[in-house]
């Protein structure tokens, strides 16, 4: 373990991104002061000081290991406070006041800061579905907290307990893990992706589903699960079940049916049941049946409106462009695999990685800077690291889908 009282703040920062908890909290510690003063000066108050120097600390935190010049940590810092209280004074011009009994001490102050960036992103990811999203919002995407009340549909005093609630959690969580790893219990995160360019390489991929929520295999029934994460930080945001429950006529089409189940999300998402139709040219999406709480919303779609192909082919074409890749997830390696990237005409394209066999194991939606404004994302704070360039429009990753199990 570093000794405190090393002067030097590029080796204090060398032992942070090592793993060092002393280290983090002794520079954490040296310029918490000037920020705080120059943050209370910015939003009027010590409270919102103190609320956007939590939040400066926990980007710091969970973003160390991209500090490219670690004598420079406590202006890095200074300068992700000044943005975090600029733009919340762009959004509010007057901030709302916590009340004296919510204020907390910050989950990364002091003594509560923890070494391995990952611990609090961990952390984060174990809490439930409603603290985990409101906290994924405001932390990770920026959000103001009102701004989080209208996505979830919740008042804003909800948000605020919830952000003390999972703030208590955290540093609870954090504070139990070790200091050379973490504890064995489940975490929400994405799992590790490995995609390695086979750039010689040509494949043809023959498809048995549409892909979509990964009904892969139109068969009476299969059954699969998937996973959301979302960034930055590949957080969980829901789980999805699919399963193929019969064939049907629909317009006096033969159809396949597909409920798919939702869970481990924040708000709700209802079950819907899908409609496929196989055609000569691949599969048609007939109908969409959405079972919302309120009433049931029913889609048609005119023949060949959603038309998915059976038939994928490395290389690129009108619809889509298409390279062969070796692609491993978390312990599994799915060996050569066809990566389609399409739909970037709508600024969100996607990217569906197929097995030889026609499986979609992955599914990667990006946006760009000039796509549609959505409250799903905020593009300034999806990660640069995984941007990708295609006709000269940059992308960067929003989330990813990850097949979890198929029988």
């Amino acid at each position: 373990m570093i000794r405190t009282d090393m002067g030097s703040e590029r080796k204090l920062v060398a032992a942070a991104k090592a793993g060092d908890l002393t280290a983090f909290n002794e520079i954490a510690k040296r310029c918490r002061a000037g920020i705080l003063i120059e943050l209370t000066g910015l939003t009027g108050n010590s409270h919102d000081a103190e609320d956007v120097i939590q939040e400066a600390f926990l980007r710091s935190f969970l973003k160390l290991s991209t500090l490219k010049e670690p004598y420079n940590f406590g202006g890095w810092v200074r300068l992700i406070a000044r943005n975090i209280a600029r733009n919340r004074l762009r959004r509010e011009p007057k901030f709302v006041q916590l009340r004296e009994d919510s204020v907390q001490s910050p989950v990364l102050s002091n003594a509560d800061v923890s070494l391995k960036t990952e611990l609090a992103l961990l952390a984060l990811s174990r809490l439930s579905s409603k603290l985990r999203e409101t906290s994924r919002l405001t932390y990770l995407s920026s959000y103001s907290q009102k701004q989080v009340a209208t996505r979830l549909g919740i008042p804003l005093g909800t948000v605020k307990r919830r952000l003390w609630e999972s703030r208590a959690k955290m540093k609870k969580e954090v504070m139990s893990m070790s200091r050379t790893g973490i504890t064995p219990e489940p975490v929400n995160t994405i799992p590790v992706i490995k995609v390695m360019e086979l750039s010689k390489e040509t494949m043809t991929v023959e498809t048995t589903g549409p892909g979509l929520y990964f009904g892969t295999t139109l068969k009476v029934g299969h059954q699969e699960t998937c996973r959301f994460f979302d960034y930055p930080g590949g957080v969980l945001t829901q789980t999805a079940h699919c399963q193929v429950v019969r064939k049907t006529q629909i317009h006096r089409r033969e159809c396949f049916e597909v409920l798919i189940e939702h869970s481990d999300c924040e708000p709700h998402i209802p079950n819907v049941l899908q409609y496929f139709a196989g055609t000569s040219d691949g599969f048609d999406w007939v109908m969409t049946v959405t079972a919302d709480e309120a009433y049931p919303q029913t889609r048609f779609f005119k023949e060949g409106e959603e038309l998915f192909p059976s038939t994928y082919s490395s290389g690129e074409c009108d619809e889509y462009s298409a390279r062969v890749v070796n692609l491993t997830i978390g312990d599994i390696n799915y060996g050569k695999c066809l990566a389609v990237f399409w739909s970037w005409q709508n600024g969100t394209p996607a990217e569906s990685f197929f097995t030889a066999a026609g499986k979609q194991v992955l599914h990667r939606r990006y946006a760009g800077q000039n796509a549609p404004e959505s409250q799903n994302y905020r593009y300034e704070n999806l990660p640069e690291e995984s941007r990708k360039v295609f006709k000269g429009t940059e992308y960067r990753l929003w989330y990813d889908t990850v097949l979890i199990e198929s029988k």
